[in-house]
């Protein structure tokens, strides 16, 4: 059977067919049933291309693997020899670690105290060196070794690393009463939390509803000391300010901001018609480049 796929989002550069890709980077964010890549031109820090498939998360991963080869066989910009490519990953399996108590050799044990063992699991960790910290994380080793042969690359980074270095970027950190960040995405997102410039949570959680992202937000602040009214939210991720997350979680939290694109990078005219949260996953992947 022939499959066929159409990437669900596409917008890039009139001077895309121009430019010597060889010069450019590729950011490939893989999540739980999306590819996306950006093309990105490190001299000009400018991004030049945004495509994203999206399929239906299987329960194997091998599944998973297959819809990734029809993307490349349909998507032959992924074969262009890139200067560099950077492998990013949307993983609910992930722990946070003190830079000082790290032993690499020890990353699967770290990871699996609080996290259940995955079959076939490659157990990486990105130093997030701005806090100290260490970021292990488990990704499909299956889809991992095709993406490295076909990129021929080692550069991998958990999105949630990404995501920590647009944040501290922000004023908002600093707060006495607390920040929380939401990245929210197709089925799940992830709560980063900082008091007074200091990182007190990051965390994946899955959802069906828009209570179900209220309750778990509202139980992670308070279970760190902190009240939701007090609390200033910044959103972002695929969200709109009429979606029932946004009307729902409203009602519990005064302080909501939408999150902002990263500084210092320049967009295309058809990015900035989007609202500025949209792909701030992706986005935060050219400040590891």
């Amino acid at each position: 059977m022939v499959h066929t796929i159409q990437p669900a989002f596409a917008i890039d550069d009139s001077s895309l067919l121009e430019t010597d890709l060889t010069t450019c980077h590729l950011l490939v964010l893989v999540g739980n049933g999306s590819f996306t890549y950006a093309v990105f031109n490190p001299l000009q820090r400018k991004f030049l291309a945004i495509k994203s498939y999206h399929f239906a998360p299987k329960t194997l991963a091998i599944e998973d693997l297959e819809m990734i080869e029809h993307i490349f066989d349909a998507d032959k910009i992924l074969l262009t020899a890139f200067k560099q490519v950077l492998l990013a990953f949307d993983t609910t399996v992930t722990s946070m670690v003190p830079e000082s108590l790290f032993t690499p050799s020890l990353r699967k044990e770290y990871l699996h105290l609080v996290q259940p063992e995955t079959i076939h699991e490659a157990i990486m960790y990105d130093h997030v060196d701005a806090l100290g910290l260490v970021q292990v994380y488990a990704i499909d080793k299956d889809v991992l070794g095709f993406l490295r042969k076909e990129f021929s690359t080692d550069k991998i980074v958990h999105v949630n690393t990404a995501l920590l270095n647009s944040y501290i970027k922000s004023v908002d950190i600093h707060r006495y009463d607390g920040a929380a960040f939401i990245d929210i995405q197709a089925n799940q997102f992830v709560i980063t939390v900082f008091k007074s410039g200091k990182l007190l949570l990051q965390q994946s959680f899955s959802y069906q509803s828009g209570l179900d992202v209220v309750y778990y937000i509202i139980n992670s602040l308070r279970q760190l000391k902190l009240n939701e009214k007090l609390v200033k939210i910044k959103l972002g991720g695929s969200l709109s300010g009429d979606s029932l997350i946004y009307a729902e979680l409203n009602k519990f939290v005064p302080d909501i901001d939408w999150l902002d694109r990263p500084s210092g990078i320049l967009y295309l005219s058809n990015m900035l018609e989007l609202p500025a949260h949209h792909f701030q996953n992706l986005f935060s992947l050219a400040l590891c480049v």
